[in-house]
C-alpha cells in the first residue's frame, strides 16, 4: 500500500512537471514571440532610417549634379564670349591692316 502511495505521488509529480513544463513552455513561447515582435519593430525602424538616408543622399547627388551642370553651362557661355572677342579682335586687326594697305600707297 505504501508502494502504491509512492507510485501515485511520483505520477502526480510527473504530471505537475509536464503541466508546469507546459506552462513554462507556453511562457517561453510568449517571450519568444515578444522578442521576435520587438526585433521586427527595430528592423522596421532601421530600414525606414536607411530609406530616409538613401533619399537624402539622392537629393544631395541631384543638387550636386545640378550645380555641376550650371558650372558647365557658365563655362560654355564664357568660352563663347571669349571666342567672340577673339573673332572681333581678328576682324578689327585684319580691317586695320587692310585700311593700312589702302592708305599707305596714297601717302607714299
Amino acid at each position: 500500500s505504501e508502494e502504491e502511495e509512492e507510485d501515485e505521488q511520483e505520477e502526480e509529480e510527473e504530471e505537475e512537471e509536464v503541466n508546469g513544463g507546459g506552462s513554462s513552455e507556453a511562457e517561453g513561447i510568449r517571450k519568444l514571440a515578444k522578442v521576435i515582435e520587438k526585433f521586427g519593430e527595430v528592423y522596421a525602424r532601421v530600414e525606414a532610417e536607411k530609406q530616409r538616408q538613401m533619399i537624402e543622399l539622392e537629393k544631395q547627388r541631384m543638387k550636386f549634379a545640378k550645380e555641376l551642370e550650371c558650372q558647365r553651362m557658365q563655362m560654355m557661355v564664357e568660352m563663347q564670349v571669349q571666342l567672340e572677342k577673339i573673332k572681333r579682335a581678328k576682324r578689327s586687326d585684319s580691317n586695320g591692316e587692310t585700311m593700312l594697305c589702302l592708305i599707305l600707297p596714297l601717302i607714299l
